[in-house]
């Protein structure tokens, strides 16, 4: 009952959950609200305050909004372009001979497997596969005229993709700071309170200021996924990261959790990991290949 209890709650604080807040808030908003007969209020002085409140919670809503969409969409695109680089470099060390490119490929596997153990706030932790990715590159020696091409194009993914992972790193630590969440917060909890206040009791009044509660709560809700980089998840990043894997003829390669949390739902062959041990420990990772059918059932971990 507990670990149940503790699970809500990490996934409301996390955005991860989205109906049950707003709907709990605006039902109990709405409850109160009926339930209260402020006739000692002032009802004008508390409609001028609500219009200042709702005012400022609206221009820090839509900044912090407008903020961590434009943060998102720049980070989606940098992830892009260095799959777009991983399939350009195995597709060109096939030009070296097979043992040569399988172990370049197994390196490019290295790297993103890495990158998906790891949040994207901590993407320099999946640095030492990316240096030797690198590495491994700049060290070829090339024999033929179309093996010195190769080089030459593979060198310079080299350092594209360090520039993309010094502007992810630098990006993705740009989240909200709590001075910024306190601020909504506040202001929420003000309307809220004034919400409860202003209907005075009446059917409609309350049941209009449950509504509004509610789509508050799922405004913050939606930009709590935003600042972590959760928003379109799946079409952004794992859908392509799928086709990536497959490709390059490797299987995908998706966490447990992602499945299990419906964020998503792969088909086919994949390569299922589960972490025994709490973040970030990823040593004692365990990873088994099944055949899913995309419906999210996946058999308990041994």
């Amino acid at each position: 009952m507990i670990g149940t209890i503790l699970r809500a709650w990490r996934a409301v604080i996390h955005g991860e959950a989205l109906l049950t807040p707003s709907i709990l808030t605006g039902v109990v908003v709405g409850v109160v609200a009926l339930e209260l007969n402020a006739g000692h209020v002032d009802v004008e002085i508390a409609a001028a305050l609500g219009s200042m409140v709702t005012f400022l919670f609206g221009v820090l809503l839509a900044f912090s909004i407008a903020r961590t969409r434009e943060r998102l969409a720049t980070v989606q695109d940098l992830i892009t372009t260095g799959n777009a680089s991983l399939l350009s470099i195995d597709q060109l060390a096939s030009v070296f001979g097979d043992p040569t490119h399988g172990r370049i490929r197994g390196l490019i596997d290295r790297q993103l497997t890495d990158q998906i153990d790891y949040r994207l706030v901590d993407n320099h932790l999946s640095a030492p596969a990316h240096l030797a990715l690198t590495a491994t590159l700049i060290d070829l020696v090339p024999q033929t005229r179309q093996e010195e091409v190769a080089y030459k194009k593979l060198t310079e993914l080299c350092v594209d993709m360090g520039s993309n992972r010094a502007l992810i790193e630098a990006t993705t630590g740009q989240s909200l700071s709590g001075i910024e969440w306190t601020g909504n917060f506040l202001l929420l909890g003000l309307l809220l309170v004034l919400l409860v206040v202003l209907p005075n009791g009446t059917l409609w009044g309350a049941a209009a200021a449950g509504f509004l509660a509610g789509t508050l709560v799922a405004l913050l809700v939606l930009l709590r996924r935003l600042d972590r980089l959760r928003w379109h998840e799946r079409v952004a990043i794992w859908e392509p990261t799928t086709r990536l894997f497959r490709n390059m003829d490797l299987d995908p390669y998706v966490p447990r959790v992602v499945i299990d949390s419906r964020r998503y739902r792969p088909s086919g062959r994949v390569r299922v990991v589960d972490y025994p041990d709490p973040y970030p420990v990823r040593s004692t990772k365990v990873v088994t290949v099944m055949e899913l059918d995309g419906t999210g059932r996946l058999p308990a971990p041994r």
